[in-house]
Order: C-alpha cells, then structure tokens, then sequence
C-alpha cells in the first residue's frame, strides 16, 4: 500500500485546495445548524463496502465526511447495478465508490475523489502484468458484473471474460479453477481470500494495470449547497490522520 498511499498524496494535494473552494473561489464551511439527512447508496463491494455490520473502507470514510459536513446520511446497500439505479431515481441522493465513465457523468454528478485504488489480475500460478500478457495467455478472466473494469477489459480486447456478481463467488471460483484469473482491485483479492479462510499467500498479484478513482457522486438534482459542503468535507477527510488508520485496518 505505500506506494499507492504515495501516489494517492500526490493526487490528493493538486485536489485538495479546490475541492475546498465553493463556485465563487470561497471556502464552503458546513453550517452549524442541525445536520441534514441525506441518503448515499453503495454496493456490495467489500472491501470498500462491505455490509451494514462489517461496513468497509469506503463506509467508514463517507461516516467521516457526514461529520465533517454536518449532514447526518444514511447509508443503504443493493447489489451495485441497483445501487446505481436507486441513486439516479432518487433526488437529492448520493452514490459512492463510483469509477467516472462518460455514461456515469450523464446520469450523476461527480463530487470528490473518495479513495484511490490500483487494479491488477490474480491469478494461482503465473503473472500477468499486461493486458496483452491476459490476452496472449488465453485464461478465463473473472471480472465484477456491471463494473467499469468489465468495460475496460472490452476496450483494450480481452474477450474471454466471466463477469460474476459477487466478490465472494469470484474468489471462490479462482480459488477452485472455475476462473483463470480475476481483474480486480488488489486489496479486494487479498481481503476475500482472507475472508473466504483460504491463504492470501498463495495469491500470485501482477503488476498494476489500471489505477482508479473511487468516487462520491450525487443524483442531478443534489443542492448545490450541499455538494459544496461535501466537497470541502471530503478534502477535510483527506488531511484527517483517521483516513490512513481506516486504510490499514481494511488491508493488513
């Protein structure tokens, strides 16, 4: 993780100073008056977000952010496609750990960069370190249904690809052979493994393929009020020391 928490720093400082500015070049402060209730939709996709119990990663940053904004948001899980439905039909409403896609921009707004991930194929035996490498190989790649990465696998050519619904089932088929390889976020594959009882190990990580962005994103209609008042939060969250402590606590 240190040289993506290196990487995300970096990102983060040429982002910070303006998140932190409303549309008029003014620091957006949250109101002191009662928190609002807002409610933000996320999958199941651990270990991001794991469960009402369990939470996950990106959970515990979004309890972070509602502190520092002084809005009281209630967070409601679905299966990720219809995560993504619920938060496009319901106004005023948020969805995190959302990759930007084009298709995603029409449909939402895009409020601030909530964590910064790399994505890789797993595999038992050999590595693969390209996508030409995943290709050339020949080996059925298991990839999250509806994901962005499924839409990246298509456009750089990989065409033996299983989309699968959950992460638990995806690490279960790897680790039985009903998969080759598994294209996901590298702490994903080591998290579910770990959860699954079976030795992270023994997973064979390959060089990062892809970096990404995992996003706090809105309905259209959030008040822009309120999306300043997330934004400046979020860069808040940024420079709190407890952002880092929820990172390790998920991945080590």
């Amino acid at each position: 993780m240190s040289v993506l928490r290196s990487f995300a720093c970096t990102c983060v400082r040429a982002l910070v100073f303006g998140l932190g500015l409303g549309l008029a070049g003014q620091p957006i402060l949250s109101s002191p008056a009662a928190a609002e209730e807002l409610v933000a939709f996320t999958g199941y996709l651990p270990p991001l977000s794991i469960n009402e119990q369990e939470k996950g990663i990106a959970v515990e940053l979004m309890e972070l952010v509602a502190e520092e904004a002084g809005l009281d948001i209630k967070i409601r899980f679905a299966p990720w496609r219809r995560a993504q439905l619920l938060a496009e039909n319901t106004p005023g409403s948020l969805l995190f750990t959302a990759a930007y896609s084009r298709n995603r921009s029409e449909k939402f707004q895009y409020i601030a960069p909530l964590l910064y991930t790399e994505s890789a194929f797993v595999t038992l035996d050999q590595p693969l370190d390209t996508f030409e490498k995943a290709i050339e190989s020949g080996k059925v790649i298991g990839v999250h249904l509806g994901s962005q990465r499924s839409q990246i696998l298509q456009r750089f050519g990989v065409r033996n690809v299983e989309e699968i619904p959950s992460a638990e089932q995806m690490s279960v088929m790897l680790k039985t052979g009903r998969i080759d390889a598994w294209y996901t976020m590298s702490v994903r594959a080591s998290y579910m493994f770990r959860q699954q009882g079976y030795d992270p190990g023994s997973l064979v990580i390959g060089a990062p393929v892809t970096h990404g962005i995992q996003w706090l994103a809105a309905n259209k209609d959030l008040d822009p009020q309120i999306r300043g008042r997330l934004s400046a939060a979020v860069s808040r969250v940024w420079r709190d020391p407890r952002y880092w402590q929820i990172v390790d606590r998920y991945t080590h």
